[in-house]
């Protein structure tokens, strides 16, 4: 293979790091072997970009000193300008501003127009990581111009006009959101897609998406920006975790009231944070949210954990880049949250002196009285308890499930892996077949006393077989006590909220629960909970 050739299929593997890695070591070697600096600084450019810290690093300075040995002048800016891309990635931010300043300068006296449009690019992503908007969008249009212009060029070794043409795009509708300017969003958006539609460029399409949900975010279109963002998601076909997203999508939870779930997305921001020891500034804001949420729920603990972290990454900030730490526009200050922090950890401690003691009582007055409690609780009543616990820990798993279900729909994703568990049947009928089984109980339609297997199987579309099979494994149970058991929770759900069941006879409870006679109600009932029908109904009573 040539070494276009070579490159091309790298980035055909993309996805798969080991084939990556196989390629890009043969062309390290092949390059050495043939003593071809110049296809050695590529290889070297690859290994920076594909491996981790400090490899990459390694890998960056390796490409540097074969440009340098090349006397290739290209070549020796594309090698500055790499090693400045990865120290940024790592927030080397001084060495890499150095490199980069080195590869715009030395662009300038050779005249190489690529690399001198490439860094105004990365001038451009330092601009818009200190929040210089107006300033970056500047550098931008420039950019966009040139490699917008040259698209027509043919890819080669070291140039890729059409990819820093996305880029650029992105990045520019990025800044217009952040400026407030949505309306020249309109025009390049439109530009973008029609452009990656024409040139099949499908694996740029979700970013774009996403620079809508931001829009959206921005424009305080929550509910569409949640749509978007899971949209993009859905759509990405790589290794990356996609943090923007997460944030975005997480913050827009928060302003429509599902903090909860808010909370879910925010605490992601923090893994990847805990994981790299790296956050980007704009991610900052989700520390001040997790404070937010984790004072007004009285969590102490979690509280003090994300005010630690939030003046850890503010001392990171200042220290690395200090016009950066000046910008960023901070809802706690540094004096603020260290009197938050002395406070809370003297709450703390004081919560800790009484707990323990409470603790202490506790336990004495657990074993005092555990022993007399045991003996006189009979075992209808503990029945009756445990149907009570059991039924309310069903409602809660039920408002997890719709929980769960609302946001599998907002990211409208399709888990292939839990509906692949029958074989030789179809993921996609089996989903079909459990959201209509979803409708069925939702709207209670197994109180018909004329239900049965084969009549519910072909108004849902199969045969009686496959539809068997599914209720045994994703009910875990046949279709008699599937039936049954949705009766009987009904008939408990009713007992516990509706104050007239109380008062019917057991006949009339199995004639509304579906069931062809009251012997078999009180059959199911005893299975079910292990207690007659009417032991329960004569607690219920009690209870009240």
């Amino acid at each position: 293979m040539s070494n276009e050739e070579i490159e091309k299929k790298i980035d055909t593997y993309s996805n798969n790091p080991t084939k990556m890695w196989e390629l890009i070591n043969f062309y390290i070697k092949k390059s050495k072997r043939e003593q071809n600096n110049e296809a050695l600084f590529y290889a070297y450019r690859y290994a920076s970009i594909t491996s981790t810290y400090p490899s990459n690093i390694k890998y960056a300075d390796s490409a540097l000193i074969t440009g340098k040995k090349s006397e290739i002048k290209k070549i020796l800016l594309d090698a500055y300008l790499n090693r400045g891309n990865i120290s940024m990635s790592e927030e080397f931010y001084e060495k890499a501003l150095n490199d980069i300043l080195v590869a715009n300068r030395l662009s300038q006296e050779y005249g190489n127009i690529y690399i001198f449009n490439k860094t105004i690019y990365i001038i451009a992503q330092n601009k818009i990581y200190l929040g210089q908007y107006e300033d970056a969008k500047k550098e931008l249009l420039i950019c966009l111009k040139f490699f917008k212009d040259n698209l027509q060029n043919k890819t080669s070794l070291g140039k890729n006009y059409q990819m820093y043409y996305i880029y650029s795009l992105m990045s520019l509708i990025d800044c217009n959101t952040k400026l407030g300017q949505f309306k020249e969003n309109k025009v390049l958006l439109k530009e973008a897609f029609d452009y990656l539609q024409a040139n099949k460029l499908s694996q740029y399409i979700p970013y774009f998406i996403t620079s809508e949900g931001i829009i959206d975010y921005y424009s305080k279109n929550y509910e569409s920006a949640i749509s978007k963002l899971s949209e993009a998601i859905r759509l990405y076909n790589d290794q990356w975790e996609h943090n923007t997203e997460v944030y975005y999508l997480g913050l827009s939870y928060w302003n429509i009231g599902k903090k909860k779930l808010a909370i879910k997305y925010l605490e992601e921001i923090d893994k990847h944070y805990d994981k790299t020891q790296k956050l980007d500034p704009q991610f900052r804001s989700a520390y001040e949210v997790l404070i937010k949420y984790y004072n007004s729920t009285g969590n102490k603990e979690k509280q003090l954990e994300y005010i630690n972290k939030l003046m850890f990454l503010d001392r990171s900030y200042e220290k690395n880049y200090k016009y950066l730490y000046q910008r960023i526009v901070k809802e706690y200050d540094t004096k603020k949250l260290e009197s938050e922090k002395n406070r809370i950890e003297s709450t703390l401690e004081t919560q800790r002196i009484i707990f323990l003691t409470l603790l202490t009582f506790l336990v004495a007055g657990f074993l005092f009285f555990g022993y007399r409690i045991y003996k006189e609780k009979q075992n209808y009543k503990k029945r009756f308890e445990e149907i009570f616990a059991q039924h309310h820990k069903a409602n809660l798993l039920e408002e997890k499930l719709i929980t769960d279900s609302s946001d599998f729909e907002q990211k409208q994703m399709f888990d292939y892996e839990f509906y692949n568990k029958i074989p030789g049947l179809n993921p996609l009928f089996i989903e079909n077949i459990l959201k209509q089984l979803e409708i069925f109980e939702n709207e209670n339609k197994f109180l018909d006393p004329q239900i049965s297997q084969k009549l519910l199987s072909e108004e849902l579309g199969t045969n009686s077989t496959y539809f068997s099979k599914i209720i045994n494994t994703y009910k875990g149970k046949n279709f008699t006590l599937y039936i049954s058991d949705l009766r009987l929770d009904y008939i408990i759900d009713h007992l516990k909220n509706d104050i007239k069941y109380i008062n019917l006879d057991v006949k009339e409870l199995a004639t509304r629960a579906g069931f062809s006679n009251a012997e078999n109600f009180s059959d199911h009932f005893r299975r079910k909970f292990d207690l007659k029908p009417s032991v329960f109904i004569k607690m219920m009573k009690d209870k009240l």
